[in-house]
C-alpha cells in the first residue's frame, strides 16, 4: 500500500505528527508572518486529545497561505535536525550553559529531543540559532566547505574562558573591517572536548545584510512593500591547544578579514604583523605509495619517516578503516598482504588521515630523536601545537618536502587587476573542471592559482591527444618516471615518448572564491558596495549613476549559452520595477540587449593588456545611452547585426528581442522587408526558403518561440502567411 503523500511538506508533516499538539500549536502561535504579525492557530484546551488537536492545527493550516506554508517547512526541516544526532548534542551544550534553573528544567522535561528542539525554538529562538550555528561550524570542520583555517603563529595571551573574549569590541571591528552600516552581535559559547577536537571557544558573529523587500497583497486587494535586512553569519572557532583558528562563512573574504580581526582584537596580534599562516593538507600523494624520502636538511639529518597509521572513510563518513603498524613495519606491505584484494578500492576512496613516525639527529649537538606527525586532508594537522618550536618547524618543513602541505596566498591586488581578464576567462567556463592546456595556452602558472585556493588540482587524465602526421590522435597517458611527466602510449600501443604533463592535469575551479575575487575587483574599480548574488550566473551590482541619470547595473556570465541567457532575461524580467539597466557581460560579443536592458562586454571596459584599471563611468553612460536611444526612439523595424550569428530586433513600442543563428536573423530581416515595402506579410514557403526548415517555430527553442509569437511574429492574413507582430500594424 502506497503511502499517504503529507499535506504540509514532509518536515511540517514530521512535526505535527511526531510531538504533542500543544507544543506544535505554541510552536505556531510564535511564528511571524512577514508583515510581522503572528499566527494565530485554533487553542487546544486541556480536554482536547492529540488527535483531536492535530486535526485542528491540520484544518488550520490548509487554510493559510501556501507561502506560510513553505517558510514553516523550512523552519521544521531546521527544527528536525537539530532533534537528532549531531543536532541534539549541540543543542544540549548550548542549553546547558545558557539555560538556567527553572528554564533548564523545563527544557530537560520534554519528552523526546524532537520536543526539546521545539521548545527551544519557540520559547528561547536566540538560544536554538546559536545551536544552529555550533551544528553548522561542525559540518563545515568536517566536510571542509565554507571553511578557511589560519594558524596563530605568534605569542598571544591565552583565552581561559567566554569572559576572554571582549564580544562588543570584536564586534566594533568586525562591523569596520567589513564595511557594515547596521551593528554586529556576537554569541560566545564554549566547547566542550570531543573525540576529534580539544576544547574550544565558538563566537558567531550575526551581521545584516543589503536591504531586501517582498510584496504583500492586501485583503481589500491592493499591495504593499514590506522591507527586511537578511541575517548574514560567520561562524568562528578558536582552539588555544592547536593554537588555531577557523571560520566559516559563504563568504572567503568575510572569512578572511574576520579571523584577521579576531586575531588583533582578541589575541593581540600587532596589525602590522604578516598575515595570518593559512596551510591546505593534500593526502593525494598516499593513493599511489606510502614511501617517503628522508631529506638531508642543512641543520639535521632525517634517519627515519615512514606511515604508521592511514584512515579512509568507506564511501561514507560514519564508515572508517583505520590501519595501524609498527615503526618497524612497512604500510606498503601490510596493505598489500592483509587487504590485497580491496587494496585498490581502498586507496580509490582517498585518506582520510594519515600519521608519520620521524627520526632525526640534530648537526648541531648530535642528538637524537623522534616524533610523529598528524595530517588530516583539508586543513587540520598537531604540527602547530607542538610546544617544541625546533620540532614544530622541522614538521612544516617536512610536510612541505612530501608535498602534503602549502601555505595559500591569496592574490594581491596587483595580481588581481594584472590577470583580471584570464580570471574573466575561467568564470565564465561552463563547467567546474578545466584542462591545464587552459592555463598553458593563455601563459598563466596555475601553481600561483592553487596557492590562492582559486583552484585545485584533481588529477591527470588518462587519455590526452597528440599530433601523428599531421593528424590529431588519442593516445594513452601513464605515470613518468619523474615527476611533472607522463608516458604516452599511440592508439596501436606504441611507446610516443615522454611529455611534461602541464597539459594532463585537471583542476577543479572554486566558483565562490572566484565569483568573489572577480566582484571584490570590479567593487573596489567602480567603488560599489551593494552587491547581490540573484543566481550562479547574474549578479545586482547595485544602482550606479551613469551621466545624469542612476540606472542598476549588474553582472552577468555565460550570455553564450541561449538557455543561460534566457534564465538570465528572465530574472532580469522580474526585476523590471527597478528600470532599464545596464549589464556587464563576462562573455565575449554577448547580446546587445537582454529586454531593457543594455549589455555591453566588461572586456570592452578593460586596459589593453586585460588588466583592470578604473572602469571608466563616462563609456559605460556613453555605450547605455547610445543603445537604449536606438532601441526607443526608433521609427520603423529593424534588425541590427552585431556577428554573423547574433543581431537584435528592434521594433518601436516593444522591446528589443536578441536573435540566435543565421536562420532567425534571415526570417526577421525579410519580416522586416515586408513591414516597409508595403507588402506586409510573407508567404510561409517564400519566408523559409534556403533554411532547411519549413515553419518558423522550427528555429527557436520552445522558451525562445513563446517569447517571440505572437508579440514579435504572427500569422498574417491566413495560416500560410508570417508578419511582424502587432505595434507594426501601421507600418
Amino acid at each position: 500500500m502506497a503511502r499517504r503523500k503529507s499535506e504540509f511538506g514532509p518536515n511540517l508533516g514530521s512535526i505535527l505528527q511526531g510531538a504533542p499538539a500543544a507544543l506544535v500549536r505554541q510552536f505556531l502561535a510564535s511564528f511571524k508572518r512577514p508583515d510581522d504579525t503572528l499566527l494565530a492557530p485554533p487553542e487546544i484546551t486541556e480536554g482536547t486529545t492529540d488527535d483531536q488537536g492535530r486535526a485542528a492545527l491540520s484544518a488550520y493550516l490548509r487554510s493559510e497561505d501556501k507561502e506560510i506554508i513553505g517558510l514553516l517547512e523550512g523552519i521544521a526541516g531546521a527544527l528536525l535536525d537539530m532533534g537528532q544526532d549531531k543536532g541534539a548534542t549541540s543543542l544540549e551544550t548550548v542549553a546547558g550553559q545558557r539555560l538556567q534553573n527553572v528554564d533548564y528544567d523545563q527544557y530537560e522535561s520534554q519528552p523526546d529531543l524532537l520536543c526539546k528542539s521545539i521548545w527551544m525554538r519557540t520559547v528561547f529562538p536566540m538560544h536554538f540559532h546559536d545551536a544552529q550555528s555550533f551544528y553548522a561550524a561542525r559540518r563545515y570542520r568536517e566536510r571542509r566547505t565554507y571553511y578557511t583555517c589560519c594558524e596563530v603563529d605568534f605569542d598571544h595571551a591565552s583565552v581561559a574562558d567566554t569572559d576572554g573574549i571582549p564580544d562588543e569590541k570584536l564586534c566594533d571591528a568586525v562591523q569596520e573591517a567589513l564595511g557594515l552600516k547596521g551593528k554586529v552581535t556576537a554569541s560566545v559559547l564554549e566547547l566542550p572536548e570531543t573525540a576529534n577536537y580539544p576544547p574550544s571557544f565558538m563566537v558567531a558573529l550575526r551581521h545584516p545584510g543589503p536591504l531586501s523587500s517582498i510584496d504583500n497583497h492586501r485583503e481589500e486587494g491592493g499591495w504593499t512593500v514590506h522591507y527586511y535586512r537578511p541575517s548574514h553569519e560567520a561562524v568562528l572557532i578558536y582552539t588555544p591547544q592547536l593554537k588555531k583558528i577557523e571560520v566559516a562563512s559563504a563568504s572567503s573574504d568575510v572569512r578572511e578579514k574576520t579571523s584577521k580581526v579576531f586575531a588583533e582584537v582578541v589575541l593581540g596580534r600587532p596589525p602590522s604583523a604578516k598575515p595570518l599562516t593559512r596551510r591546505e593538507f593534500n593526502l593525494e600523494r598516499f593513493r599511489s605509495s606510502f614511501d617517503l624520502d628522508c631529506p638531508d636538511l642543512e641543520d639535521v639529518e632525517i634517519t627515519m619517516a615512514a606511515v604508521v597509521e592511514a584512515e579512509v572513510r568507506l564511501g561514507s563518513w560514519g564508515r572508517r578503516l583505520n590501519i595501524k603498524v609498527t615503526i618497524k613495519d612497512k604500510m606498503e606491505d601490510v596493505v598489500r598482504k592483509y587487504v590485497s584484494n580491496s587494496a585498490n578500492l581502498i586507496r580509490s576512496f582517498g585518506f582520510t588521515k594519515i600519521a608519520i613516525a620521524i627520526g632525526y639527529t640534530r648537526r648541531s649537538d648530535g642528538k637524537e630523536g623522534t616524533f610523529r606527525v598528524s595530517i588530516s586532508d583539508g586543513s587540520s594537522s598537531d604540527v602547530q601545537s607542538m610546544r617544541d618550536p625546533f620540532l614544530r618547524d622541522l614538521g612544516f618543513r617536512l610536510l612541505e618536502h612530501w608535498g602534503l602541505t602549502q601555505n595559500l596566498r591569496t592574490l594581491t591586488d596587483q595580481e588581481r587587476a594584472q590577470w583580471f581578464g584570464f580570471l574573466l576567462s575561467l568564470y565564465d567556463l561552463p563547467g567546474d573542471t578545466v584542462a591545464g592546456a587552459f592555463f598553458n595556452s593563455a601563459g598563466v602558472d596555475p601553481a600561483r592559482l592553487v596557492s590562492a585556493r582559486l583552484i585545485a588540482r584533481k588529477g591527470r587524465q588518462v587519455i590526452g591527444l597528440a599530433e601523428d602526421d599531421d593528424e590529431v590522435v588519442e593516445v594513452e597517458q601513464q605515470t613518468g618516471p619523474e615527476p611533472g611527466t607522463v608516458r604516452q602510449t599511440g592508439s596501436f600501443g606504441e611507446a610516443d615518448g615522454l611529455r611534461l604533463d602541464t597539459n594532463a592535469i585537471e583542476y577543479g575551479i572554486d566558483r565562490a572564491w572566484l565569483a568573489e575575487t572577480i566582484l571584490k575587483a570590479i567593487a573596489g574599480s567602480l567603488g560599489i558596495r551593494n552587491i547581490e548574488t540573484i543566481n550562479e550566473f547574474l549578479v545586482s551590482l547595485g544602482p550606479m549613476a551613469l551621466g545624469e541619470r542612476k540606472v542598476p547595473l549588474y553582472l552577468a556570465r555565460r550570455l553564450a549559452d541561449p538557455k543561460v541567457r534566457d534564465g538570465v532575461e528572465n530574472a532580469l524580467r522580474s526585476r523590471h520595477t527597478a528600470g532599464p539597466g545596464l549589464v556587464l557581460a563576462v562573455s565575449d560579443e554577448p547580446p546587445q540587449f537582454l529586454g531593457p536592458n543594455v549589455v555591453i562586454a566588461l572586456r570592452d571596459l578593460l586596459l589593453n593588456d586585460g588588466s583592470l584599471g578604473d572602469l571608466d563611468r563616462e563609456e559605460m553612460a556613453r555605450r547605455f545611452e547610445a543603445n537604449r536611444t536606438l532601441a526607443t526612439s526608433a521609427q520603423v523595424a529593424q534588425v541590427v547585426r552585431h556577428t554573423p550569428r547574433s543581431a537584435t530586433l528592434i521594433i518601436p513600442g516593444l522591446e528589443p528581442l536578441t536573435l540566435d543563428g543565421v536562420g532567425q536573423i534571415q526570417l526577421f530581416e525579410s519580416l522586416v522587408e515586408a513591414a516597409t515595402d508595403g507588402t506586409g506579410q510573407r508567404l510561409t514557403k517564400v519566408l523559409m526558403d534556403g533554411m532547411g526548415s519549413d515553419n518558423p517555430r522550427q528555429l527557436f527553442s520552445s522558451g525562445a518561440w513563446a517569447k517571440a509569437h505572437p508579440t514579435y511574429i504572427r500569422h498574417g492574413s491566413s495560416n500560410r502567411y508570417w508578419r511582424l507582430g502587432e505595434a507594426t500594424d501601421s507600418a
